[in-house]
């Protein structure tokens, strides 16, 4: 059998269901949980199960063990971010993985692997906010300069230090559609919590689940590459398992044709995976389904990325204008604007990104 298929991904979301099957060959499903950065969710997940081999579960437990070591560096990290930032008078919005630590249960801390830590403030606390960062000896790797024709908005600042477990990703509005360019929604979806007597805030698992699908399908574009981010479907779907979620309200947050669909294979794939209450009773587009059937063939066959990457864009060629991951807000020079269009297509056929499948 294939190491990199599609049974041994089901077998692998089985396991981080609780549920490891009889027969599952743990060589593989270890090779594939570390390409998708799910080895320590898998630790989390497996640690009651009954059928799991000692020198497995004796494996998973020093993985999740080192997991947490680094987590606790990274919350101590943030913690300190987060001081500094208020500081200055601005209380951060933390995403993603920033978000999944903040939330979970302290036996819980090395379950989640985290690559940087993810936090939005506001357009007009950017500058601010970089600056204040960089007093604590922060240095910006990536994102000078403003938003593509959009001076308002600042790009997505990379802030590192060599010392931390971790980058910070300093965010004033997430890539994707225009529709989501106010982050005001998102302060609007989150609470406000208290980490070691300071304030930073806490999104919704609605507005969590929004954000993951915009970073993925969007931004990293997976939708067009046919890619699997397990370690973010698998947040997905424990955000949707703590909620009652309102799945026909989210996916009205995007506009009918490529935004939808898009939404929909994402949703798709989490309920083929993992299964979500609920959601399987949606009524998807066929271009929708037809993607899901496109990643599960792809797994383990790289070779069918570049055509099936090509068809997808001819079938999606009608919603040209919202293709743009800037929110479709050009440049104003006509040569800046063609250099970046085409660094954007590039960007489509790049190697797969770490952790994706």
């Amino acid at each position: 059998m294939k190491r990199h298929s599609y049974r041994n991904l089901l077998a692998l979301a089985s396991c981080l269901n609780g549920n490891p099957p009889s027969s599952v060959d743990w060589d593989d499903i270890i090779a594939l949980a570390n390409e998708s950065l799910t080895v320590s969710s898998l630790a989390l997940a497996t640690r009651n199960a009954q059928n799991v081999p000692q020198d497995v579960r004796e494996y998973l437990s020093l993985i999740c063990e080192r997991n947490a070591e680094r987590n606790r560096r990274l919350l101590a990290q943030l913690t300190e971010a987060v001081d500094y930032l208020n500081r200055i008078g601005v209380e951060p919005v933390v995403m993603k993985g920033a978000a999944i630590l903040l939330a979970q249960e302290p036996d819980e801390i090395g379950g989640r692997m985290l690559t940087d830590l993810d936090m939005f403030v506001r357009p007009a606390d950017m500058s601010a906010s970089i600056k204040a960062l960089q007093s604590i000896g922060y240095e910006i790797r990536l994102g000078s300069g403003s938003w593509p024709g959009n001076p308002k908005f600042h790009l997505p600042a990379v802030l590192e230090r060599p010392t931390d477990a971790g980058s910070i990703d300093l965010h004033c509005r997430p890539r994707g559609p225009a529709s989501f360019s106010d982050v005001e929604w998102l302060y609007g979806h989150s609470r406000r919590i208290t980490l070691a007597g300071k304030s930073v805030h806490l999104p919704s698992a609605f507005a969590q689940i929004v954000f993951l699908i915009l970073h993925d399908q969007f931004q990293d574009g997976d939708y067009w590459r046919g890619l699997i981010d397990l370690r973010h479907l698998l947040d997905i779907v424990k955000l949707a398992r703590s909620v009652d979620v309102e799945w026909e309200e989210l996916r009205s947050l995007f506009a009918a044709g490529y935004e939808r669909n898009a939404v929909d294979a994402q949703i798709l794939t989490a309920i083929a995976l993992f299964g979500i209450d609920g959601a399987s009773k949606l009524s998807f587009a066929r271009r929708a389904r037809i993607q899901l059937v496109r990643r599960q063939l792809q797994i383990g066959r790289n070779h069918l990325a570049t055509p099936f990457t090509f068809l997808t864009l001819l079938t999606e060629v009608f919603y040209y204008r919202y293709w743009d991951r800037f929110g479709g807000e050009p440049y104003p020079s006509r040569r800046q604007e063609t250099a970046r269009k085409i660094r954007e297509m590039r960007r489509i056929f790049r190697s797969k990104p770490l952790g994706k499948l």
